[in-house]
């Protein structure tokens, strides 16, 4: 089938094949990448909630025992210990409820559903409450109130540890559910005691029943937490053998000790002691689990970002480099035009396309080393901004081919916005690390030690199509101003009417051009081809070119001349044929 073809048009065919299997690849790659860091920014949200959920949980636990005491006592010993604890639980679910909120609808209808009924069970707390106080229902239902509140919120942070897909956050998931069930466990053997009124020698053998069982359960919790622990599990034993945590855990065994018959449950202000110093234990242990969980689910998230970033990067890189194949096919030695520039002009795209991948690599390691949110969001400003560039390159070499690239603008478009689309598109120093307030038609965009000042009078606005090569141009014109200035001057870009057209000016303080240099670099801008006189690569001064041709296709006057400042200003005239005034503009006064 390809036997009637010229050689041209095969390879064009092969390369089409090529570029589509390479996009397609490549944009299934960004799109799977993009699929992970969603994933990873919502289990980061998850494990955040999780730490929430726990510490609810503790404040409750905290509260039910304080419950129990008073509602055993006979006078008003302990309310004002109540009323404290209480309002450390009220913030505690508040910080809860912001947090769950925040997960929206998450996809799972378990976990939907179990944050469903543990939002029902906390609205009954104010009635617990009133129960506790007026002392309405006996103790043992007074705590089921206050039992139901707490399973819910463990089955919540149950079903967002089982939506943990990554290894390192999963496995602190599964520790910290581990020690909130031998919290749980703990706090229930705190009850019974709480709720007994010392000695209680009437109701001795009820206590021990109802002890030995719950410190069943306990033991049992803790041995899970010991299976979970890991890396952490000597860090755990010493924790867990604290003097009180181990008069408990002698106590639980002689109590539970089959040889022993029936023995006394002992001295109540032991067990208080001693299970209250491991609760507490507990949740400290918790408390740095929650916190690991949390950095843990944060490293996976920077990572599943880098991951997206590099897919994109390869991305704009196959494009650019497609486009450069294809062109060098269909294009040759670029027709009559090569004498002049064009011999040098594909392979000087690709140059910089490779430089600009290089810039963004470079940009993704750092990242990869700023742990703080304000670095990271830094680092995403600067990636944008090279993504805007590797799109201008892309843009270039439609231009070169002779092709509109496609429209971003269909109608007039206020000059101050392109301008500022410009500066965005321009390289002037490196990423953007803050910004100045300004207002329409003046302003400024900070840089790694450069300013762009915007200085523009009038409101006129430029056709559509003609405002994409102005962007570009003007784009361009920045870049060859930054390239041959001081990093730390400034760049200043104003803009007046002139007549019917409308005059922009760049200038920098840069070290400026012999003669010879300015009467070639003109030439170039005003035809888009000339020879260089240095007999220099077209690639090093490419901006200069693309200028030139864009101003060409367009109508754009644009001439290099010498700053006052002893740098160089590009003058380009924007025709009246291609302008629309919103407003009268103030002439411009030399």
């Amino acid at each position: 089938m390809f036997g009637n073809l010229s050689i041209r048009s095969k390879l064009l065919a092969l390369l089409t094949v090529w570029v589509a299997g390479s996009v397609l690849l490549g944009v299934a790659g960004v799109t799977d990448a993009w699929g992970d860091r969603a994933r990873a920014g919502q289990e980061n949200r998850a494990a955040v909630v999780a730490g929430r959920v726990v510490a609810a949980v503790h404040e409750l636990q905290e509260e039910r025992v304080r419950a129990a005491a008073w509602m055993a006592g006979d006078g008003q010993d302990g309310q004002g210990e109540l009323r404290a604890r209480r309002r450390r639980v009220d913030a505690a679910l508040a910080a809860y409820r912001a947090g769950v909120a925040g997960l929206g609808p998450t996809g799972d209808p378990a976990l939907d559903q179990a944050a469903a009924v543990a939002s029902e069970r906390l609205d009954r707390l104010a009635l617990v409450r009133v129960e506790v106080d007026r002392r309405l229902v006996t103790p043992e239902r007074a705590m089921a109130g206050h039992d139901a509140m707490v399973d819910a919120l463990l089955g919540v942070a149950r079903g967002l540890a089982a939506g943990l897909e990554a290894p390192a956050p999963a496995r602190a998931a599964r520790l910290l559910l581990a020690l909130s069930a031998a919290k749980e466990a703990t706090g229930q053997e705190r009850v019974v005691l709480a709720a007994t009124p010392a000695p209680a020698r009437a109701r001795a053998g009820v206590l021990r029943v109802r002890l030995a069982a719950t410190a069943a359960v306990a033991r049992q919790e803790l041995n899970g937490v010991r299976a979970a622990a890991g890396t952490r599990l000597e860090a755990i034993d010493r924790a867990l053998g604290v003097p009180g945590a181990r008069t408990a855990r002698g106590l639980e065994l002689a109590l539970l000790d089959p040889s022993a018959g029936a023995p006394a449950v002992g001295d109540l202000r032991l067990w208080r002691a001693g299970l209250t110093a491991r609760a507490g234990t507990l949740r400290q242990v918790e408390r740095e689990v929650a916190t690991d969980l949390a950095g843990a689910s944060r490293v996976w998230r920077a990572g599943r970002e880098g991951r997206l970033r590099d897919r994109l990067v390869l991305l704009a890189v196959i494009l650019v480099a497609s486009l450069a194949a294809v062109l060098l096919v269909v294009m040759g030695p670029l027709g009559r035009g090569a004498a002049g520039w064009g011999g040098a002009l594909v392979p000087g795209l690709a140059k910089r396309g490779q430089a600009l991948a290089a810039r963004q690599l470079q940009l993704l390691e750092e990242l990869a080393t700023e742990e703080p949110d304000p670095h990271r969001r830094q680092g995403l400003l600067g990636v944008d901004h090279l993504a805007n560039r590797l799109r201008r390159t892309a843009e270039t070499l439609f231009s070169v081919a002779g092709t509109e690239p496609a429209g971003r603008w269909a109608r007039p478009v206020p000059l101050n916005v392109l301008l500022r689309s410009a500066v965005a598109e321009a390289d002037p120093g490196g990423p953007a690390v803050a910004g100045e307030p300004g207002q329409e038609g003046s302003g400024a965009q900070v840089y790694r030690g450069r300013r762009v000042d915007l200085l523009t009078t009038g409101e006129v606005e430029v056709e559509g199509p003609a405002g994409i090569d102005l962007v570009h141009l003007l784009a361009e014109l920045l870049d060859n101003a930054a390239a041959f200035s001081p990093p730390t001057a400034p760049i200043v870009v104003t803009g007046a009417s002139d007549g019917e057209d409308y005059l922009i000016e760049v200038a920098d303080r840069g070290l400026g051009m012999t003669d010879e240099e300015l009467a070639w670099a003109n030439q170039r801008l005003t035809t888009g081809t000339a020879r260089d006189p240095a007999n220099q690569a077209a690639g090093d001064r490419l901006g200069l070119a693309i200028a030139g041709r864009l101003a060409v296709r367009n109508g754009f006057g644009v001439r290099l001349g010498r700053s006052l400042a002893g740098g160089v200003t590009a003058a380009v005239r924007v025709p009246a044929g291609l302008l629309s005034t919103r407003a009268p503009a103030p002439a411009r006064t030399s």
